[in-house]
């Protein structure tokens, strides 16, 4: 990725003597963030939401994640690790859930904390809210960063359409950073609190958040990461197993639908979409107002929910059976919700209104920017129209402005030189 001079993080890595200029990665990036250009890809960080999608089709391992490493929890005196609903659907089902859990917490943690432990909580919250803003219509769920990113570059007219509460993990850390800091007598800087994340755009949400008035997690761990490191270990924990809390009911916020349907109400509707071809489809038709009927529209840009997160080793369809069968069989410990009740009621959950991303201009001059758009259309008008990506940008109209920009030559067109043999030459 191109970081040069830009603002922003991203968790994502290309391994440029991996990449081939196969141009896959090109073709199915949903904010034309990708160019090839001498066979090597290259990542605009401004464009760019994490959505994942460029990983998940390089088949020669060319684009990988960045998350941080295990080691970092020995920099704080506790170390507390919050994990997503999705990590326990990764387990075969002969390991438990709790013995899963434990092993989390003996990889150096003091404390174990759920995403699962605050959902309930979280769906109050986020009636409330819906109530509260009649005037805005649908409200848009924002636990999906890469939704919440692709809103700021695509659809940022959407934005007062956000839902401007923290999302489950980022309240659970608020919470537990202040009661830690009582009981145990400990500064700020003393306490690491850390996510375990399925998907690199919370990982690169908790590096640069967004709407936060600071950064609330210490770090981010993949599931794959954590998954390897546990899976050594578990045998041993089957042989001594603790007593552990659970909350299996709040599991299934992982996946897709579930938020939607316990949102939903006699005067509250709720729709839910996942896949990020589904979510810019639904993003432009609530731009057009065609889908004003919905009070809340929850929104994930993986298949099947956080299930599907690029970071996770299991199958999302295997993954969303495992934690359906744990909802349905387990119980919730009980938990208590006075003290994050009264952090809701001090407002401490809200998050600043977000503003759009700038991305590319054609020109800070008005003038020159008219004059290069006609330029564009002109190259249009040579170019084959077939949007094939062979040239390494991901359609037509994106190489006529990327040779506007000087950043690509109209020989670049594969199509049209086939069609001028003598060029080659």
């Amino acid at each position: 990725m191109n970081k040069k001079d830009s603002p922003y993080f991203h968790a994502i890595q290309i391994l440029e003597d991996n990449c081939t200029g196969c141009t896959a990665c090109v073709r199915v990036c949903p904010t034309e963030a990708i160019r090839v250009r001498d066979r090597k890809a290259d990542i605009d960080p401004y464009r760019c939401v994490d959505c994942g999608n460029c990983m998940d089709v390089c088949e020669f391992h060319a684009i990988i994640p960045s998350s941080d490493p295990l080691d970092i929890i020995h920099n704080f005196k506790y170390k507390v690790v919050i994990i997503s609903s999705s990590f326990f659907g990764q387990f075969t089902e002969d390991i438990s859930y709790a013995v899963a859990k434990q092993a989390v917490l003996e990889l150096g943690f003091d404390e174990v904390a759920e995403e699962a432990m605050v959902t309930d909580f979280m769906i109050s919250i986020i009636r409330d809210y819906i109530r509260e803003n009649r005037d805005k219509r649908p409200i848009l769920g924002s636990n999906c960063p890469a939704v919440v990113r692709l809103i700021q570059v695509k659809y940022p007219s959407l934005l007062p359409n956000l839902l401007h509460q923290e999302a489950p993990m980022s309240i659970l850390t608020r919470y537990l950073r202040e009661k830690i800091a009582k009981e145990h007598k400990l500064l700020d800087e003393e306490i690491g609190i850390f996510l375990i994340v399925p998907c690199v755009a919370h990982v690169t949400a908790v590096h640069q958040p967004e709407g936060a008035y600071k950064h609330l997690q210490d770090g981010a761990f993949s599931t794959g990461m954590i998954y390897g490191r546990v899976r050594e270990i578990l045998k041993d924990i089957q042989n001594h197993p603790m007593d552990i809390d659970t909350y299996p009911q709040g599991l299934t916020w992982a996946l897709s639908g579930v938020q939607a349907d316990l949102v939903d109400t006699d005067d509250i509707r709720a729709l839910s979409v996942n896949g990020v071809e589904n979510v810019m489809d639904i993003l432009s038709r609530i731009e057009d107002h065609y889908l004003d009927q919905y009070d809340y529209v929850v929104l994930r840009t993986c298949t099947n929910g956080c299930v599907g997160g690029c970071l996770n080793v299991e199958n999302p369809f295997v993954a969303m059976s495992r934690i359906k069968k744990m909802s349905k069989e387990g119980t919730n410990n009980e938990i208590h919700v006075e003290e994050l009740q009264e952090l809701y009621a001090q407002g401490e959950f809200t998050v600043t209104p977000l503003a759009p991303r700038p991305i590319m201009e054609l020109d800070k001059d008005i003038k020159k920017a008219i004059q290069k758009m006609k330029k564009i259309n002109e190259f249009l008008t040579m170019l084959p129209g077939l949007n094939c990506s062979a040239c390494g940008s991901p359609s037509c109209y994106a190489l006529a402005e990327d040779i506007v920009l000087g950043k690509a030559s109209i020989d670049d067109c594969l199509v049209l030189r086939r069609g001028n043999p003598d060029e080659d030459e």
